[in-house]
């Protein structure tokens, strides 16, 4: 079944996008000092590298954060108006009260999809810049397809204009806007459940749609080779869990066991003990957190919205916000998120960012 591409800007979006440029073009360091001060940290979230709307997009468009284009602009950008530090740095001030330099900015990825090696790293080793890439370790060096990934990919394939879907009741499929709408409601009932449920709710929806688990010709996450590469020039990778459940949408017990074997087999594959550990969809809870301690980790990220003070680090590491990088974001509204502009229109730092994504 084909679909007739939506337009790119719908006229309703018009007085937005003004208002966003009209902002935007004080939008940089020197207001992010205003707002935030120039100890402020900012740590931008990237998932995947490249064009959602490329052709024969099977899989969730809205992981991806930026093209390979727009990912080198931004980076040229973050690395003229801050410091980009590595892990490391953010490590020794969280630990031994190390100074950390003035607008310090740390480079994140969750997931570990191929195209961060194969698209991002260029960039960055290109640049001299360091970075973090967050591993689902279940993932890497496999065939697996993410259930947020399945999702669309059944919703894109299935044959069907209508269905009674999953936790979500009837919907239309009647054409590409109305699978968008059905995914959005699936993600985020899927997200609200407990594991089991989304499992069972998953198998259910293959059988409703009528359409089959997907079979990849590529890997979609890189391997553990890419990993050691990633590692030798500069990139630090961390923990991400073992099969990227929501940490509090799963017993106690197995959110142990995700924190524990992810951070063993990160240890086992680099070389290098884990420090760091990003949380599956930015939820967690006091239980996790003492499970991360229990496992060495220092610093642990969220999908809060930042950029954050660097005492409010020291004085929450196992709770830092991010500043989230979606593909949809004109350069006008990159900008403005990584200056800071967005969380305080938004009730500065602690507000959930209003992307597509939300977080995966």
């Amino acid at each position: 079944m084909s679909f007739e591409r939506e337009p790119k800007v719908r006229a309703g979006q018009m007085a937005r996008r003004l208002t966003v440029t009209g902002l935007a073009f004080s939008a940089g360091p020197r207001m992010g000092d205003v707002l935030w001060g120039r100890d402020r940290l900012t740590t931008l979230v990237y998932h995947r590298i490249g064009d959602p709307d490329e052709a024969g997009q099977d899989f969730d468009p809205g992981v991806f954060s930026a093209t390979p284009e727009m990912f080198e602009r931004q980076m040229r950008w973050m690395a003229a108006n801050h410091d980009v530090i590595g892990l490391g740095d953010l490590v020794a001030h969280v630990r031994d009260g190390a100074r950390l330099p003035d607008r310090p900015a740390l480079i994140t990825f969750d997931d570990g999809y191929r195209d961060n090696h194969e698209l991002a790293f260029p960039v960055l080793r290109d640049l001299n810049l360091p970075a973090v890439v967050f591993l689902a370790t279940g993932a890497i060096g496999t065939d697996r397809v993410m259930w947020w990934d399945e999702v669309w990919y059944l919703l894109v394939h299935t044959e069907r204009t209508g269905a009674e879907l999953p936790l979500v009741g009837p919907r239309s499929l009647h054409d590409l806007a109305a699978r968008r709408v059905a995914q959005r409601d699936l993600l985020a009932a899927f997200k609200a459940v407990p594991d089991d449920a989304r499992v069972a709710a998953m198998a259910d929806l293959r059988v409703v749609l009528d359409v089959t688990a997907p079979r990849l010709g590529r890997p979609l996450f890189m391997d553990w080779d890419a990993v050691s590469e990633l590692v030798a020039h500069g990139v630090d990778c961390e923990p991400h869990t073992v099969d990227h459940p929501i940490l509090i949408r799963v017993d106690g017990d197995r959110a142990r066991r995700e924190i524990a074997e992810s951070a063993e087999t990160v240890a086992s594959r680099t070389g290098r003990m884990p420090t760091a550990f990003a949380y599956p969809n930015g939820d967690y809870s006091h239980d996790t957190m003492a499970a991360l301690r229990e496992s060495g980790i220092h610093l642990a990220f969220t999908m809060e919205l930042g950029p954050t003070r660097a005492r409010d680090v020291r004085s929450a590491p196992l709770e830092i916000p991010r500043v989230p990088v979606d593909a949809t974001d004109s350069w006008e509204m990159f900008r403005l998120k990584a200056s800071g502009v967005c969380s305080r229109l938004l009730g500065a730092a602690g507000r959930r960012p209003p992307t597509r994504l939300a977080a995966v």
